[in-house]
């Protein structure tokens, strides 16, 4: 509201609602404040000071409203307070917490129920909210580590301990495939998991697996070898074992019945001429030959002297293959003890302390392996650097600690090849024979 002085002691409104309406004053010693929506309003006439909050102002009103007389008329308006018309507060609103990722891991390829061919069968996976780093052994950080794949072995999953299975069924690596070899014709189980620099499974585990079929080779045709013993070899006298591969011909637990395409067993010979007579029974004179479904034998009690040692593959009922598949090998059985060997061998900073061991052919062999860190190692001694074939695969441990490995070195001179089976591509040598 505005006002003027119209003389004496009333005022009159020249704006506002009470436009025109004259107002009353009087002396007084009272002022008041009114509120409206945090706005003070006050009128002043020299030192008098009124508000606008009553319908009508009389000098009575004015006396009651505390209004104070002086000298020139003049109006003030304070705003005392915080205006809320046409501001906003600025807030910034909340953010909602992103979801923790969680470590994934699939097989790609191959696909669950896939039919492949014998041989090699390569794994390709892919990895997500996981970093895969070359820290193999190494301590642990989070949200980081590597990959072990399997092949026909359930993943060990127990927090704390090494995720690894039996050697030969696993292997430790950085990348995002790994070839597996000579994978035999049958039902096989691919899989993978997610673990830490120190081999152990994440909490929780990690894990993925399909099942597939590895076909034979429908061009392939029969065929048995003897791996061990070679051709030549001198044994001590005593106990012989014959070591063969089969291709091409499933072997079954199936002696005696009926005979069916492709399938059979084995029948080893000792001193004994295979017999292939077509629809005869393939056997020999008692303890010459022993018919089973596995993949060695065993011949006790061998005398010294020079032996022939033969394999051949049967049908069901006993009767040869036609036409025949045999292997044979002659071997010399010594009756002077193998020589002994005894080999130091240390493992540190993720490498052999040698590269290169060296001991006759068919030495008795003690070696004590000195893990000196808190990783896992092993000592592993294979035919070739495919690791296909083993000659003797040690306990692996985690340091520091000293284990004792006694096995036999090959009765064939020539180069093998050693490894840690935990850290097959970075802890490898070669084991000559003389």
């Amino acid at each position: 509201m505005e006002v003027r002085e119209v003389g004496g002691s009333s005022l009159t409104a020249t704006a506002g609602p009470r436009a025109g309406a004259a107002i009353g004053i009087r002396p007084g010693h009272f002022m008041e404040e009114r509120r409206y929506s945090g706005v003070v309003a006050s009128v002043r006439y020299g030192n008098a000071e009124f508000d606008d909050s009553t319908s009508q102002y009389s000098s009575d009103d004015v006396g009651r409203k505390g209004m104070k007389l002086g000298g020139t008329l003049f109006v003030s308006l304070l705003i005392m307070g915080t205006m809320l018309i046409g501001c906003a507060r600025d807030a910034t609103p909340t953010q909602p917490t992103a979801p923790v990722a969680t470590p994934r891991v699939s097989i790609t390829s191959p696909a669950s129920g896939a039919s492949l061919p014998e041989g090699t069968v390569g794994v390709s996976i892919s990895v997500n909210d996981f970093t895969i780093v070359s820290k193999l052994g190494q301590p642990n950080a989070a949200g980081e580590g590597h990959i072990h794949y399997y092949l026909d072995a359930q993943p060990p999953t127990t927090p704390g301990q090494p995720a690894v299975s039996a050697p030969g069924t696993y292997a430790a690596t950085p990348e995002l495939s790994h070839m597996w070899q000579d994978v035999a014709p049958g039902s096989h189980t691919l899989a993978v998991q997610l673990v830490n620099n120190n081999h152990t499974p994440l909490e929780p585990p990690v894990v993925a697996q399909v099942t597939v079929n590895v076909t034979a080779s429908p061009m392939a045709s029969p065929a048995v070898t003897i791996t061990s013993p070679s051709q030549g070899a001198t044994l001590p006298e005593g106990s012989v074992t014959v070591s063969i591969n089969v291709a091409g011909f499933d072997i079954v637990t199936k002696l005696g019945q009926p005979n069916a395409a492709g399938e059979g067993h084995i029948h080893y010979y000792l001193d004994a001429e295979p017999p292939t007579t077509p629809g005869q029974p393939a056997v020999s004179a008692p303890g010459t030959y022993a018919a089973t479904p596995e993949l060695s034998h065993t011949w006790q009690d061998v005398a010294p002297g020079s032996h022939t040692l033969a394999v051949q593959l049967v049908n069901n009922n006993h009767t040869p293959l036609e036409p025949p598949v045999v292997a044979q090998v002659s071997i010399n059985v010594s009756s002077a003890p193998p020589p002994a060997v005894t080999i130091q061998l240390s493992a540190q900073s993720g490498s052999f302390n040698t590269s290169t061991i060296t001991v006759p052919a068919g030495a008795a062999v003690t070696m004590e392996f000195n893990n000196m860190e808190s990783d896992y190692h092993n000592f592993a001694l294979y035919q070739s650097a495919a690791a296909t074939s083993s000659i003797f695969v040690g306990e692996v441990i985690i340091g520091p600690r000293t284990i004792t490995y006694e096995f036999m070195a090959p009765e064939t001179p020539g180069s093998y090849f050693f490894r840690c089976d935990v850290h097959p591509a970075t802890m490898t040598g070669s084991f000559i024979v003389t």
